[in-house]
């Protein structure tokens, strides 16, 4: 066999050479220059579905529930295409390597094409918990909530009290331990920013108290504190309805802005404590300090 340095690709090459039992002729292959159909696959599986995650993901948000909770639709696109992409590229260098790309330049092969993108990571974590939070605040634990007047009340003959009414009036309860349950068992496996799902409700939280206008507050007087708070912290306790003799009842836009800022920071913080206690391994100490206080002191000399 002849073997070549080709001295402009710097690779080494072979000539088909006889090799007394046959002809063979060794396979050739630039590991540092993809097929241009390689590179144009990764874009399509990589590229443009991230980039298209978070606008679909918006109206799609938009269409459904409305503009209050449009921050947590970016989250959840930002969380949705980092999924995605953490899936896609390892597939995509798989492809490289069963066409006979080199282990050791697969990654400068992904890097020198644009599908490596420096802190995707940390975005995508941040967002995932961010919107995990609010998910849970909002939907999850509304309907765990709903299943026991579906589930328990009639066992018991429960009476029919509204829902809704219902919901509002543990309203706290119903957004805190949900959320605090998923934050302990989330942390578990994505552990990455898993404490600071309450950042963002938090900033939004803080906007809306900084630029509350009360309702008979003056153009000129901005609302006092209490106002602020408690038209945010002091959840109504019934679901305002329209009925043809008595109106409206209730405020609707206090309730929608209790239930779009308030849930998702109430939720936000207990699900960052949660993601702690499973940081720091609160509950097993917990758990650890109770069965040594229930072990009985056995008498000095007594094994």
């Amino acid at each position: 066999m002849r073997i070549q340095l080709c001295p402009l690709a710097g690779v080494v090459t072979a000539t088909c050479v006889d090799c007394g039992e046959g002809r063979y002729t060794p396979p050739i292959m630039d590991s540092q220059r993809p097929k241009p159909g390689q590179v144009l696959l990764g874009h399509l599986a990589i590229t443009f579905p991230v980039i298209l995650a978070v606008p679909v993901m918006v109206y799609w948000g938009l269409y459904q529930f409305g503009p209050g909770l449009w921050p947590y639709y970016v989250t959840g696109g930002l969380a949705l295409a980092w999924q995605w992409y953490s899936v896609a590229l390892p597939r995509w260098e798989r492809l490289l390597a069963e066409n006979g790309a080199q282990a050791d330049t697969i990654s400068d092969i992904a890097r020198r094409n644009g599908f490596v993108w420096p802190g995707t990571g940390a975005i995508g974590s941040f967002a995932l918990h961010t919107t995990a939070a609010t998910v849970c605040g909002i939907f999850f634990g509304p309907w765990l909530f709903s299943r026991w007047f579906v589930w328990i009340l009639p066992l018991f003959g429960g009476s029919g009290a509204s829902r809704a009414d219902y919901w509002l009036q543990h309203l706290e309860l119903v957004s805190i331990l949900p959320a605090l349950v998923l934050g302990v068992v989330i942390a578990r496996y994505f552990e990455k920013f898993a404490a600071w799902a309450w950042v963002v409700p938090t900033i939004i939280l803080a906007y809306k108290l900084l630029t509350f206008a009360g309702a008979t507050a003056s153009v000129l007087v901005s609302a006092d504190s209490w106002s602020r708070f408690s038209y945010y912290f002091v959840i109504q306790q019934h679901m305002p309805i329209f009925s043809q003799k008595f109106g409206l009842s209730g405020d609707p836009v206090r309730v929608a802005e209790q239930i779009d800022v308030t849930v998702p920071f109430y939720s936000g913080i207990a699900y960052s404590v949660g993601a702690l206690s499973t940081k720091y391994k609160a509950i097993e100490r917990v758990v650890a300090s109770l069965r040594r206080e229930r072990e009985p002191d056995l008498p000095a000399g007594v094994e």
